[in-house]
C-alpha cells in the first residue's frame, strides 16, 4: 500500500535550489552540524503542521516568515536556533536522546493547546500501520535510526538509497540519527534528510535495528490525538 503526506515537504531554498526538509550542515555552529538532526526533524515536523494543520500555532513561528511553504536558509536557520533554544536543547558530545525530542514536542503541544501527544517507540508488528496511520492524517513521522547497541562506537550503519527510473541506488550510509519519513510504498520509506529526499528499504532497517541497534533506540516517534 502506498502512502504519502497530502501537501508537499518543507521546502528551503538557497541559489534558485530547492532542498526536501532542512539540513544541519547549513548551520555555522559545529555541535549543530554534527548533532543537530533532531532540532531539524522536530523543527521540520512542527513546521509541516503549522502549515498543513488547523492547529494553534507557537509564537516561535511567522505565518509571513515560516509559514508559505518555502524558507530562505537565513530565516530556517534562525528558527533552528530558537527551536533549540525553546525545545530542542542538544547536549555536546550526545547529541539529542529520543527522549528530548519527545519532551520538545509534547511541551511545544502543551503550550499551544495543540491536542496532540508524542511517545517514542512501537512493537514491530503495529509499525507499518502507525506509520501509514500518521500519513494518512497528514502527519510526518520521525524515524530513529538510532547508534549501535549496546556497543555505540562500532560502525555498523544502515543505506539511504536514491530512486532514479524505476531503480533505487545506495548513495551514503548512517546511524545514530533522526529522519523524517513523508511517505511509504510496499518496503520504501521515503524519507527527509540533510535537505534531501532519500528512502529506506524496511526489510534492512529491520535487520540493522535486530542485528546491530534495538528498539528501545531505534524506532519511530508515534504522534496521536491526546
Amino acid at each position: 500500500m502506498s502512502m504519502k503526506l497530502k501537501h508537499p515537504y518543507i521546502t528551503v531554498g538557497e541559489n534558485l535550489q530547492s532542498s526536501f526538509g532542512g539540513s544541519q550542515t547549513w548551520a555555522k555552529s559545529r555541535t549543530l552540524q554534527k548533532y543537530g538532526c533532531g532540532v531539524v526533524a522536530g523543527t521540520d515536523f512542527l513546521l509541516y503542521i503549522g502549515l498543513h494543520k488547523k492547529y494553534p500555532v507557537g509564537k516561535e513561528f511567522s505565518r509571513d516568515k515560516h509559514l508559505q511553504g518555502k524558507l530562505s536558509r537565513t530565516v530556517y536557520l534562525e528558527l533552528l536556533d530558537k527551536m533549540r533554544n525553546h525545545y530542542f536543547p542538544v547536549i555536546p558530545g550526545l547529541g539529542m536522546p529520543w527522549w528530548v525530542l519527545i519532551g520538545g514536542l509534547n511541551l511545544y503541544f502543551l503550550r499551544n493547546r495543540i491536542p496532540l501527544k508524542a511517545s517514542f517507540g512501537v512493537r514491530r508488528r503495529n509499525r507499518d500501520n502507525r506509520i501509514r496511520a500518521m500519513l494518512a492524517h497528514n502527519l510526518p513521522v520521525i524515524l530513529a535510526v538510532g547508534p549501535n547497541f549496546p556497543i555505540p562506537w562500532k560502525r555498523h550503519k544502515l543505506a539511504f538509497y536514491q530512486k532514479r527510473g524505476q531503480e533505487y541506488i545506495e548513495v551514503c550510509k548512517t546511524a545514530a540519527h533522526f529522519v523524517v519519513i513523508t511517505g511509504m510504498c510496499g518496503q520504501w520509506l521515503e524519507i527527509s534528510s540533510w535537505g534531501n529526499k532519500y528512502y529506506v528499504n524496511l526489510k534492512e532497517y529491520e535487520e540493522y535495528v535486530a542485528h546491530y541497534s534495538c528498539p528501545l533506540v531505534s524506532n519511530i516517534i508515534y504522534v496521536k490525538k491526546r
